[in-house]
């Protein structure tokens, strides 16, 4: 075999075909990955951008294992794909969507040549062949006709497999980049990726190659790597340094710290685009140097800092190592966040404070800065994008010297990191979805902070509280909410736009373990259910004498306050970042606009409950700007009807915020997805008391189960799982289909009812009830009945049935106890 380095460009250009033989799995590269792909190009571009007497290395993409295709009378040159494809595949998709936002922007004289038609003929296609050998990628068969509509730029083309999803990824990234930026990306992509070419010899057996590159052992770490780079440096001293620092070292690390260490000391050392994929590379040069000119001497020294440093990070990662209680809180908050891109300015920080440059009670004002950045941002909305450059450039940034907590507050608040102020916190506090915003645990830890922040004289021990968020006004309300609602809307909208407005604004959110009591009841029940809650949020929510728009609003005022207080806000206040938050708006729209595939569809409604706001708002951005897909998205699903779309190609605001990265519960969507089906698929009576039946099934101290099946059901489950895991369950609702099934199968497995008697005597009492008739045979099978029998005096009958099937199951877990 023979091994070149190459670049994209190099590699793809000729009269080429490169074909993914059928042996390979489908395109299957998700979200995760073509994130950390077009990071690595926007970075390679802003490396290229900076002013240098020399020019960087290009980004290294890996190798691609290629061995000679079929030869046929075609004057193509044709490889096989052994490895690789998938890098291949992302690249010439991303090609596509610069070529196809370029025929859009770039703007040219007549006889200028195209930038479109330059990337379609260097990477896409081969200009002068017909019908297949036209492609210069030929994917598997299973992605050929989604990749070829991409290539040839059909209308089509962005549907809604793998393929389609990262051409509408790629698609939404350079939605905004003129022509000067799309060129650049191109360039980058053809010249500035580093690929090894691996070519296997005609006769290779290219199965055999295949089977060997995809099932060997684990290969070496970057730990690995480094280690043995160390100690083939110490050749005197190796077993030593093993025995007194590394060894030690590695023992109270473990390999993944380990890495996140070596990594975290280039950066330390003011290599901010160090990446932890690529640090034994950083390393191994840096190393190189110190032993050439210190000898074995100063390399140990280096491996003993390293530990040191290493114990620093244990306290970052762990903050049960630190032995000050209140920098362990604060610590503590900070690895609850769930996000990592804190850790090098926690780390350096860390660093002063061994050194003598700062105290203790200076770390934490330091770190509550850091806290204070983090959840404004995700309050307001901000996005990620250059996180992790603004706290990778932290350590160069902010020296020793004066107020280390000043300085963080201080470069923090430039107004390039975007820092919300508090107008732009209480704007975002009262209109945002706060629902979608951010990962679960982030949301989940501003509303534990903001209880918190109540005081209440007993507080709730949230690690054993199994908490999880809760609307007060509900996701699917019944016809008496929408009543209150329909008397508090604004000229310009209805009750269920209002609705959809406020729903997941952080004003009608809140911490319980109720869930399934709580369920879509009117205030007054849920008042009751708040009132012995142990939080301080939900008894101010049951002193409220009703739920609606004014006390939501109110709610969000209250709760601005307390984010206010509990978050400080940046030096300067800068407001700019509240006028902002309008154009984060019309860039979430563009976003989720940009990924609906092709044949799909949403509404303004959609739209608007995504983002928190007015449906008039959203037409109207909507009727004066030119948006990608404008064509898929219509004013509500009666002109979609009306224009022949299909039902299945609907796509609701969970849907989209999926699309668009946000990070959605899926418990709650199946919840919603439920009701939906039983109202679009039963009569308004049999949704009723299919809804019914469940709010009794829960006040009898039941819990459901939402299933992730296309039929959404729901299970009646005799307890939560928090109670027990010994699960029971003795009826599952199937909203679609309209049935209720007995699971005799189930429960044969599981005592009291493995019992065949108690078994027996739950058909029997289930068959004496009209309408239902199971099978006297199915004792072992799952029999089901239809949802219609509990919309008349059957359903109180049914009722009955499962209270004395819940009064076995908990008599039994109580003999258990």
């Amino acid at each position: 075999m023979q091994a070149n380095e190459s670049t994209f460009r190099n590699m793809v250009e000729g009269t080429k075909q490169f074909q993914v033989p059928l042996y390979q799995r489908p395109y299957s590269w998700g979200r995760k990955e073509l994130e950390r792909l077009w990071g690595d190009l926007t970075e390679q571009v802003d490396r290229d951008s900076e002013p240098r007497t020399v020019r960087s290395a290009g980004h290294f993409m890996g190798s691609v294992v290629l061995a000679p295709g079929s030869s046929s009378a075609s004057t193509l040159t044709r490889w096989l794909v052994i490895d690789g494809q998938q890098r291949l595949t992302s690249l010439s998709i991303a090609l596509a969507a610069i070529r196809d936002r370029l025929r859009v922007v770039e703007e040219l004289e007549e006889g200028d040549p195209s930038g479109a038609d330059r990337i379609d003929d260097v990477y896409l296609v081969n200009k002068y062949n017909k019908g297949a050998d036209r492609y210069r990628l030929a994917p598997t068969q299973a992605d050929r006709a989604s990749f070829s509509a991409i290539v040839k730029g059909l209308p089509d083309a962005g549907g809604d497999d793998r393929v389609g999803f990262a051409y509408n990824y790629f698609s939404r990234k350079v939605g905004n980049y003129g022509e000067e930026d799309l060129l650049r990306l191109e360039e980058t992509i053809g010249h500035r990726l580093s690929l090894v070419d691996i070519q296997a010899e005609t006769g290779d057996n290219v199965f055999r190659i295949f089977e060997s590159l995809n099932n060997t052992g684990k290969g070496l770490s970057q730990t690995d790597l480094l280690r043995n780079y160390v100690f083939m440096l110490l050749p005197e001293t190796g077993q030593e340094v093993y025995d007194e620092v590394w060894l030690p070292m590695q023992e109270e690390l473990g390999p993944e710290t380990l890495e996140t260490l070596a990594w975290l000391d280039l950066v330390l050392r003011g290599d901010e685009r160090a990446k932890q994929s690529e640090v034994y590379h950083g390393q191994k040069e840096r190393l190189e140097k110190i032993a050439h000119a210190g000898g074995e001497t100063a390399l140990r020294q280096e491996v003993e800092h390293l530990w040191r440093l290493g114990q620093l990070l244990q306290r970052v990662l762990d903050p049960a190592f630190e032995s000050d209680p209140e920098l362990a809180r604060i610590l503590s908050r900070l690895e609850s966040w769930g996000n990592k891109i804190y850790r090098p300015l926690a780390l350096y920080l860390m660093v002063l404070r061994d050194q003598g440059h700062t105290d203790t009670d200076e770390l934490i004002s330091a770190l509550g800065y850091v806290e204070s950045f983090l959840v404004r941002r995700m309050i307001a909305g901000v996005p990620s994008q250059g996180l992790n450059r603004i706290f990778m450039s932290s350590p160069k940034e902010i020296r020793p010297g004066g107020s280390i907590a000043e300085s963080v507050h201080r470069y923090l608040s430039d107004p390039r990191r975007r820092w919300p102020s508090d107008r732009a916190l209480r704007e975002a506090v009262a209109q945002r979805n706060f629902y979608w915003s951010g990962q679960a645990p982030q949301r989940t830890f501003v509303l534990r902070r903001l209880e918190e922040s109540f005081g209440s004289p007993e507080p709730v021990d949230f690690d054993k509280a199994r908490l999880s968020i809760e609307h007060v006004m509900p996701q699917n309300p019944t016809e008496e909410w929408y009543e209150v609602l329909r008397k508090q809307t604004d000229p310009d909208e209805t009750e269920t736009e209002l609705h959809a407005r406020l729903l997941h604004t952080l004003g009608n959110l809140t911490l319980t373990a109720q869930n399934s009591k709580l369920s879509n009841h009117m205030f007054e029940r849920k008042q009751r259910i708040f009132q012995t809650s142990g939080l301080s949020m939900n008894r101010l929510i049951a002193d409220s004498p009703d739920w609606g728009r004014v006390e939501i609003e109110a709610r969000a005022s209250l709760l601005a306050d307390h984010a206010c207080a509990l978050w400080p806000a940046p030096l300067g206040a800068h407001e700019q970042v509240s006028d902002d938050l309008a154009d984060e708006v019309a860039e979430r729209v563009g976003q989720a606009m940009a990924m609906v595939a092709a044949e799909h569809w949403t509404t303004h409604r959609e739209l608007a409950a995504l983002v928190g706001t007015k449906v008039s708002t959203i037409s109207r951005y909507l009727a004066d700007n030119d948006v990608v897909h404008k064509e898929r998205v219509f004013v509500d699903t009666r002109q979609a009807e009306e224009a022949g779309s299909s039902h299945d190609g609907f796509v609701p605001a969970a849907t989209l915020a999926e699309l668009v990265g946000l990070e959605v519960d899926e418990y709650v969507e199946r919840e919603r997805r439920f009701h939906t089906l039983l109202r679009e698929n039963q009569t308004p009576e049999v949704a009723r008391a299919t809804l019914r039946a469940i709010d009794d099934w829960t006040s009898l101290g039941g819990s459901l189960i939402w299933g992730g099946g296309t039929d959404t059901s729901c299970f009646l489950m005799a307890w939560d799982a928090s109670v027990s895991k010994h699960e029971r369950w003795a009826l599952v609702l199937y909203p679609a289909v309209g049935r209720a099934e007995v699971v005799f199968q189930h429960l044969a497995r599981r005592a009291p009812f493995d019992d065949m008697a108690l078994r027996r005597e739950l058909l029997n009492r289930l068959n004496e009830i009209p309408g239902i008739g199971l099978p006297e045979d199915s004792l072992n099978r799952r029999p089901s009945f239809p949802l219609d029998v509990l919309a008349d005096e059957s359903g109180q009958r049914v009722h009955q049935v499962l209270s004395w099937f819940h009064e076995r199951c908990q008599g039994w877990l109580d003999r258990q106890a």
